[in-house]
């Protein structure tokens, strides 16, 4: 499976404030994902085949794409709001298929995907109140994940 950039970025997602469980809102929770730091305007990947099941508002005027995988659900955050060749909610995509493109976070110098794993055990929405992550309960690390990819050839 292919990492979601045609780049490792520079900047790791293993450190905070781009890690996993890295603290958010003053400590009141816990960061949900891990952020690929990327300019605005990098394409997406598709990290395995799956549907699109979900593209909508998500941060600081970018959106947020989620995939159903199969095995697991991605949600692509920070997005911009065209997803990519006419996509749209329904569709099935392709590993190592551009899905869309790095999107602009208002207010902030920073650009990023910011990287979501969910192992699919559960449904409903996946931003919830329950703490720390307030997310679904069936989030998942995505890191060591993430790390297996990087190891991979990378995406044309």
């Amino acid at each position: 499976m292919p990492f979601p950039l045609t780049f490792i970025p520079a900047q790791g997602w293993h450190h905070v404030p781009r890690s996993f469980g890295a603290p958010r809102s003053k400590g009141k929770r816990k960061h949900a994902g891990c952020d690929l730091y990327a300019p605005v305007g990098t394409p997406v990947h598709a990290v395995a085949d799956g549907k699109i099941t979900i593209h909508r508002p998500f941060y600081l005027g970018t959106f947020a794409t989620v995939i159903d995988h199969g095995d697991f659900v991605v949600r692509y955050g920070e997005v911009q709001k065209a997803l990519a060749g006419g996509l749209k909610v329904g569709d099935e995509v392709a590993a190592g298929q551009v899905i869309g493109s790095v999107g602009k976070l208002s207010g902030l110098n920073i650009s990023m995907i910011h990287f979501e794993m969910f192992s699919g055990t559960v449904n409903g929405e996946l931003t919830t109140t329950k703490s720390p992550f307030f997310r679904r309960a069936d989030l998942m690390d995505p890191t060591a994940q993430l790390d297996a990819w990087a190891q991979q050839p990378l995406p044309t």
